[in-house]
């Protein structure tokens, strides 16, 4: 399953995202992962979750980091919960209305490994495909 945050600069994403994933930590029974450029969130995220910081490799496609992120999930089958924040920076992404091919590669293995995915981005709701509007939070 995939869940989008959505919004502006500055309206509370990452807060949303943190507070989220902090709040699961209590309850789950299976990993967490929380992607983000830096470890600005170092702090505010509950010990349990893993931090990865996309700033220490060398990422420069959205393909790149679909396989990165592919590649995280390869390395522990207890992982349930995925959050990412800021897709379009992450991914290096310039046009969001260009993301759907993404969402779609990341929604089909959300559904062949039962893992949720909750995703922040900067943009508009007009800007993300139709099809993914159902998954606003």
């Amino acid at each position: 399953m995939i869940q989008l945050v959505i919004g502006k600069q500055g309206a509370g994403k990452t807060k949303t995202l943190v507070e989220m994933a902090n709040t699961l930590a209590k309850t789950n029974d299976g990993h967490i992962v929380y992607v983000d450029a830096d470890q600005s969130q170092i702090f505010r995220l509950d010990y349990s979750i893993r931090l990865v910081q996309t700033a220490e490799y060398p990422l420069k496609t959205s393909s790149e980091f679909f396989g990165f992120v592919c590649g995280i999930l390869s390395q522990d089958y207890d992982i349930n919960t995925v959050f990412i924040d800021g897709l379009l920076k992450n991914a290096r992404m310039i046009d969001p209305a260009k993301t759907g091919e993404l969402l779609d590669r990341v929604a089909e293995v959300a559904d062949r490994y039962n893992i949720h995915f909750i995703i922040s981005m900067s943009c508009d709701e007009n800007e993300i495909p139709e099809h993914y509007r159902s998954c606003l939070i």
